[in-house]
């Protein structure tokens, strides 16, 4: 793994990380991250794409990793971080298919798949093929009280963590699982440790950031999916016992959606798993899923 700069138009510097170590390359996976997390996490996932031929590489998004390490989770004044995030994601792939000449797969997981979302209703014609992971299609009801309250609180208070918004996620779904701290992201005792420990990882973000995120989310629920290119390959996958997707119920939404909008869409189901499927106990299945639909959708390229 190897890490540079790279300048995105509004100046802002943006941290990413890229696996290089594939022959005969036939295609480049871009890594869109989750929330307090950062793009490095994807290391063994990252290797495994390079030993079947394929580039990868991936931002530290806005507010994360090495991109923000003293600013993590705080939203950047006047500024809306989801679609400056979304902007950052489109320039990496144009920078990747002028580098390496190939078609570009984005990979989005969680918070990162929500920014692949509206990257797709702005954006299909730039890429080869995407898949969601974690994913899940929120009301416009619940998105919109979310963004109403965090704009109260970040009038004030923009950059303290979003304590309350945690709570009644993160916190609520350790809650329900009864496993202690982190048990939501996957059944994974040692990689959820790895999390715990990591400093860029499993922070608080701020109000402000709610704020936007949740405004990406309002407008995720109001965005007409008829933009996407209807020939765009998608596979989404989830786990049912992942809260974030509503153990299933709001993954279905979005396929559906997706389906309604004339998308042919392949979705797959882990029973039991949670969040992160990339390091749950069964992570070899998924990453041997994601591979061949990567393989089918190069080849027929």
């Amino acid at each position: 793994m190897e890490r540079e700069t790279f300048t995105a138009k509004d100046g802002k510097k943006i941290s990413v990380c890229r696996w290089e170590d594939a022959a005969a390359p036939k295609a480049v996976v871009q890594l869109s991250h989750g929330m307090a997390e950062h793009v490095a996490r994807y290391d063994a996932f990252a290797r495994a794409l390079n030993g079947r031929g394929y580039m990868v590489f991936g931002d530290d998004h806005r507010a994360h990793g090495m991109t923000d390490p003293d600013r993590l989770g705080l939203a950047e004044e006047g500024k809306d971080l989801f679609e400056s995030t979304v902007s950052d994601l489109a320039e990496l792939t144009d920078d990747a298919k002028a580098r390496y000449g190939l078609p570009v797969v984005l990979f989005g997981h969680s918070y990162g798949s929500f920014l692949s979302q509206r990257y797709l209703t702005l954006h299909s014609d730039k890429i080869a093929a995407c898949v969601l992971c974690g994913s899940a299609l929120y009301g416009g009801a619940t998105a919109g009280f979310g963004r109403f309250v965090a704009s109260l609180k970040a009038k004030k208070h923009a950059d303290e963590p979003g304590k309350m918004f945690a709570g009644m996620t993160f916190e609520s779904y350790d809650k329900k699982i009864g496993e202690g701290a982190n048990a939501w992201l996957s059944r994974n005792r040692e990689s959820n440790a790895r999390f715990a420990a990591d400093p860029l990882c499993g922070f608080t973000c701020s109000n402000g950031f709610y704020k936007y995120m949740f405004g990406g989310l309002a407008r995720l629920a109001g965005d007409d999916y008829t933009s996407v290119r209807r020939d765009l390959p998608l596979f989404i996958i989830y786990g049912d016992g992942d809260y974030v997707g509503g153990c299933g119920k709001l993954t279905a939404k979005l396929v559906k959606k997706y389906e309604k909008a004339g998308l042919t869409v392949r979705s797959k189901s882990y029973p039991g798993a949670r969040h992160e499927l990339l390091n749950e106990t069964n992570a070899d299945e998924v990453i041997a899923d994601v591979l061949a639909f990567l393989d089918d959708v190069t080849g027929k390229a």
